[in-house]
């Protein structure tokens, strides 16, 4: 393996340059000063952090992610940890990532190229940037392109490992969908709201002064969006939500979803009104774009598709036409019957749903943008469409088959069900990464005193 190699390349030098010292060491004294002016020139031996099963991470790789991660953190202004705690921190994610790239591969998961540059190519979209403006911005920030791409593979691979082996295991019965939907899904929760936010976070433990300047920028941008200014310029500006480069954009949110300070906030108001809202840790102001009662469409029917896709994303290696090229030589084999769909989108599909062959569940009127609808009605079940183009990507469909349902009484089933499945998750994952970590061969290095 890499690693190995990587490891009997070090042993090797380091015999070298036990040779050469010993060597020295038996010379006559008049090539002393040389002899100390060589020593001086050699390079320390890349070091081994800790061995995880067959595999080593290098005292190199772990500072490395060190690095980032503190430039992550200094980027968010969060308060780095001691150094050792922070070294801890990092490494023990390392050893859990490469204890589930090694499940991974011997499960035969893997991500390949145009997975891998799509991934990227969105994440440089995501910031604004192009996938060279992102690698020098990186490099500005001392993080290399590398070990960039080696946590967005871990992430890739982390993820499709997990929907396998936890997400699809998570088992919710109908009984406690039904109690939930009484519980928490009743007419008050069931109306959703459209929202928009501006995030102006406060550090841990913060000084008088940072409550100042966080007070002073929350009060500029909640007076400019009193007045009207552009909500999603000032999100842009002031925010440090995850959805901030979306204009603060949140979606439509069922109230049951919201946290209760915000719900008690925005149940009072109207669409376009402006609401500040102070928690312990941040000052948010909210701007309602809607509001709407799924629970209007009670008595419809509506026919519901269950859809399965393949999404490849054009990037700056894989560029447009190439893709629309492959998904078209994968529609003509599914057309020709030579090739399976489920089998096709788990090799080449860029989309989570990939690990599942693409499969999308039953979508609703409304789940996909107008056009795709449209497109899609004039399937049968079983074909295939050609390449559709998204803000996501190039996608091919299959439309397994139709069926009509009451609306809103399996929605709210549906809305249960992602509630209920997204608490139990993470009690899920926390205990499948007990149990990998318990099952793995690890030995830190790091701290271990000198012998």
């Amino acid at each position: 393996m890499k690693k190995l190699s990587v490891l009997t390349l070090s042993v090797s030098l380091a015999f070298s340059v036990a040779a050469c010292v010993s060597a020295a060491q038996a010379a006559p004294k008049a090539k002393s000063a040389e002899t100390k002016a060589a020593a001086q020139q050699i390079i320390p031996v890349d070091r081994i952090a800790a061995v995880v099963n067959h595999d080593v991470i290098t005292e190199i790789e772990l500072q490395q992610r060190v690095h980032q991660a503190a430039m992550s953190l200094r980027q968010q202004k969060i308060t780095l940890p001691p150094m050792n705690n922070l070294r801890n921190q990092v490494l023990d994610r390392m050893i859990l990532e490469r204890i589930i790239e090694q499940k991974a591969q011997a499960s035969g998961i893997r991500i390949d190229d145009n997975m891998m540059n799509g991934a990227i190519e969105q994440i440089a979209q995501n910031n604004g940037l192009t996938v060279p403006q992102l690698e020098k911005k990186l490099a500005q920030d001392g993080v290399s392109f590398r070990t960039f791409k080696s946590g967005i593979r871990s992430e890739l691979i982390t993820q499709r490992l997990r929907e396998r082996e936890v997400d699809d295991k998570i088992q919710i019965p109908e009984s406690e969908v039904d109690q939930f939907i009484k519980d928490q899904l009743g007419p008050e929760k069931r109306i959703q709201y459209r929202l928009a936010r501006i995030v102006i976070g406060l550090p841990a433990n913060p000084t008088q002064k940072d409550v100042d300047e966080a007070t002073r920028q929350a009060n500029i941008a909640l007076t400019q969006a009193s007045k009207g200014a552009d909500f999603g310029q000032l999100a842009a500006r002031y925010s440090r939500a995850p959805e901030a480069m979306e204009g603060g954009v949140m979606g439509w949110i069922p109230a049951g979803r919201l946290p209760s300070f915000v719900l008690d906030a925005v149940k009072k108001h109207k669409t376009g009104d402006i609401i500040p809202v102070r928690t312990p840790n941040s000052f948010q102001i909210y701007k309602i774009l809607g509001v709407r009662d799924p629970g209007d469409t009670a008595s419809q029917t509506v026919t519901q598709t269950h859809l399965r896709q393949i999404l490849m994303r054009p990037t700056n290696v894989t560029p447009e036409n190439v893709v629309v090229t492959r998904l078209n030589q994968l529609k003509d084999r599914l057309d020709k019957g030579d090739g399976d769909f489920a089998s096709l989108a788990r090799l080449h599909s860029a989309d989570p749903s990939g690990t599942r062959g693409g499969d999308l569940g039953w979508l609703y009127p409304g789940d996909l943008p107008p056009e795709i609808e449209q497109m899609l009605s004039k399937l049968s079940p079983g074909e295939v469409s050609a390449p559709v183009k998204t803000p996501y990507g190039w996608h091919i469909f299959q439309v397994l088959e139709r069926r009509n349902q009451s609306g809103v009484n399996e929605r709210l089933k549906q809305q249960a069900r992602d509630i209920l499945r997204e608490q139990k998750l993470d009690d899920a994952m926390l205990d499948w990464e007990r149990k990998l970590m318990s099952e793995a061969y690890i030995e830190k290095r790091v701290n271990k005193p000198a012998e």
